[in-house]
């Protein structure tokens, strides 16, 4: 698919979306001074409405002189030319690092987004005032890299706007490095502890039963604790470097195979890593889960219809990983395979007879096996054998390896905990704008893959056979539904990560289309139209609206404090843990990195607790209930215990189901001793009370 454009294009885009972008500052603007009561003739606001008007005025004159022709001079003009010799170079690439660092500076400085206490400045003022500053840094930086890097307008702001997301995407997760020795969310330290539960007998001196939820991923995560004294900032580095690594991967891996080998490396090698760039944010910006991408490397990496064998392989292995992660993931790795044999095999093309010759016994053992015909008798019955095999073995491989996994778990006698997901409320409003996510999962995913999905309506995928039309429509369409579903399970729907499969699945289908990788029937690519320069620029900028706003710095600690909440929780455990077992339900990675020195409990921890709940699984509540009722923990680390019902905000049917199944029957047979505080925690220490409720 074509992506260049004549100057004209890029510079009349470029003035529209300067226009929208003051036109919507202005609205802002005069919305807040008419609130604020401002008389503009005396006021310091007059400078910025003339700017903003003259700006305004501006774009409309130069869009509409270069739509009436005859403005070779102006491009001329903007056409600004490479800067010669290494210093000068250099030096646009130093003004390029500085207005990467300007725009989070500049947030930080203004407070923009915040509300300061003691603060003559409007806070809403500051941020119209900051946005509209890094609309024009992001034009700055896109010069800087154009006279520094030899490229052209086109290049330099796609490689700005790329450059800028990569780099604030990155900060942006780096925060999570941290010091700070409890949980920085409601469940992030409980997934350090469920990767150690791979090494529980060095780290517990017993085994323990693995988790029933998400156990490829806590495999990756458990890889950390093989570096000797690991401690919880190093988990959370391991953590950061896993969604970097291996989102990094799938994103080159599904751009590498799009291109054609010419644009594999050198100079031309630029639309292979802009497209992984923008690969690499769309998929973190979805939130798909970084064991999810080994299901993605695996296909992308080895799936050809040229080598069965290999592709064969590549879905068994891939298939096994997908049956140890989650049921909604069972068949994601087929489809990705089976697309790629959709969008590269014509229907009447034979691909066994055209491997190497030291292959051709072993091919012709698996044409007998499939009963491939002669290429001119295909049909449609015989072109759908290979993926047919590939579906069939796939689903039946994940089937297998989670039937494997369970008695190997040591989960055997919860077999219910492995099917939580069938029994969970859906809760359909989270598909429309609400409290727990603000754009809804429906507006935001069409948000966020829209350029993916506009990318296929420009391509030529309507030229090929309807069977191969069909067959990647169809698991487009499930992929999505069943994303939206998912997304709508009580516990979801607060991002898109739910929708993951699907933005794999179109992440692939788009890099073939703009790649012009997508074989015709003819056995020729089938070529694409021209992708219009505004969807592109829109495409690049969206990364970058969701990004900024969540720019924040670092988080300033307060070690002093938060040792003093570890020092008291550590006192009040050592002196429970001789009356018997202290059941850590939050913050249980305390033991795991050996802050607190306890027998480990193994039921019971939030995470698995609160899927319990959500899918009411009796069984498991029951034996909990019965444990705090026969009083079977000397004292209970958890977070603050409510009992009321929450009408709005965010997750409040959780916080609910929570309230209504595990908050009573803790505060029933156990009472608060303790309540520490520490910078973004609150815990409170129950021991069993004298007189239980009725």
């Amino acid at each position: 698919m074509k992506l260049s454009t004549s100057p004209k294009t890029f510079w009349q885009t470029t003035f529209a979306l300067t226009f929208i972008v003051n036109l919507v500052i202005l609205i802002w603007s005069i919305s807040r001074w008419a609130e604020l009561k401002v008389v503009m003739w005396r006021s310091i606001w007059a400078v910025p409405l003339v700017l903003y008007l003259a700006v305004l005025g501006g774009c409309v004159f130069l869009f509409f002189k270069m739509q009436k022709g005859g403005a070779d001079k102006l491009i001329a003009a903007l056409e600004l030319a490479p800067l010669k010799g290494p210093v000068a170079r250099i030096l646009a690439a130093a003004v390029f690092a500085g207005i990467l660092w300007a725009i989070p500076w500049l947030k930080f400085t203004l407070h923009a987004g915040e509300v300061v206490k003691k603060s003559t400045q409007d806070p809403v003022l500051t941020v119209i005032v900051f946005y509209w500053a890094v609309w024009w840094l992001v034009l700055l930086a896109a010069a800087a890299l154009k006279v520094s890097c030899k490229t052209s307008w086109i290049g330099g702001f796609a490689t700005a706007l790329l450059i800028l997301g990569v780099a604030y995407e990155i900060f942006i997760r780096a925060q999570d490095i941290s010091t700070y020795p409890f949980s920085l969310g409601w469940s992030e330290t409980s997934r350090f502890y469920y990767g150690s539960l791979y090494f529980a007998q060095p780290i517990y001196g017993t085994s323990i039963p693995l988790s029933t939820l998400h156990p490829t991923r806590y495999f990756l995560q458990s890889l950390a604790f093989l570096v000797p004294n690991s401690d919880l900032t190093f988990s959370r580095l391991w953590q950061l470097l896993l969604w970097i690594v291996l989102t990094g991967a799938a994103s080159i891996t599904l751009s590498r195979r799009a291109f054609p080998p010419p644009f594999t490396g050198g100079a031309r090698g630029g639309p292979v890593w802009l497209l992984a760039a923008w690969l690499f944010l769309f998929l973190l910006r979805v939130g798909v889960y970084y064991h999810l991408e080994i299901m993605v490397i695996l296909p992308v990496l080895f799936v050809s219809a040229k080598h069965p064998w290999r592709s064969l392989a590549a879905v068994i292995f891939a298939s096994a990983w997908a049956g140890v992660s989650r049921v909604n993931w069972f068949p994601v790795p087929t489809m990705l395979a089976v697309a790629i044999y959709l969008l590269e095999e014509p229907i009447n093309h034979d691909p066994l007879s055209e491997t190497s010759d030291t292959k051709t016994q072993s091919n012709s053992k698996l044409r007998a096996f499939v009963t491939v015909p002669a290429p001119a008798q295909l049909g449609w019955l015989n072109y759908l054998k290979l993926p047919a095999i590939w579906a069939v073995v796939g689903i039946l491989t994940a089937l297998a390896t989670q039937a494997i996994y369970i008695p190997l778990s040591g989960n055997v006698n919860n077999l219910s905990a492995f099917g939580s997901s069938f029994t969970s409320d859906l809760l359909w409003n989270r598909l429309w704008p609400n409290d727990s996510f603000s754009l809804g999962v429906l507006p935001g995913i069409l948000i966020v893959s829209g350029p993916l999905l506009i990318v296929l309506l420009y391509s030529r995928l309507g030229s090929l056979h309807p069977l191969r039309r069909f067959g990647l429509l169809a698991m487009l369409t499930v992929l999505f539904v069943g994303g939206l579903v998912v997304s709508v399970k009580i516990g979801g729907g607060g991002d898109l990560h739910n929708m993951d499969a699907y933005a794999v699945f179109v992440g692939l289908l788009a890099a073939y289309c703009l790649g012009d990788k997508v074989q015709g029937e003819s056995g020729n690519a089938t070529g694409a139209k021209t992708l219009p320069w505004p969807v592109t620029a829109i495409a690049l900028l969206i990364p970058l609206i969701f990004l900024i706003p969540a720019l924040s710095p670092f988080p300033q600690l307060n070690e002093k404090f938060n040792q003093s909440a570890l020092n008291q929780l550590t006192a009040l455990t050592n002196q429970a843990s001789p009356k018997g077992s202290v059941l850590f339900i939050n913050e249980r990675h305390l033991l795991t990195f050996g802050k607190i020195r306890a027998p480990l409990v193994p039921e019971y921890e939030a995470v698995t607790l609160m899927e319990m709940a959500m899918s009411n699984n009796q069984p498991y509540l029951q034996q909990f209930y019965a444990d705090l009722k026969n009083h079977r923990f000397a004292a209970i680390i958890a977070g603050k215990q409510n009992v009321g019902v929450k009408e709005e905000g965010a997750f409040s049917d959780e916080n609910n189901i929570w309230n209504a199944r595990v908050s009573p029957y803790i505060l029933c047979y156990y009472e608060p001793a303790a309540e520490l505080e520490a910078d973004e925690s609150k815990i409170e220490f129950f021991v069993p009370r004298t007189e239980a409720c009725q």
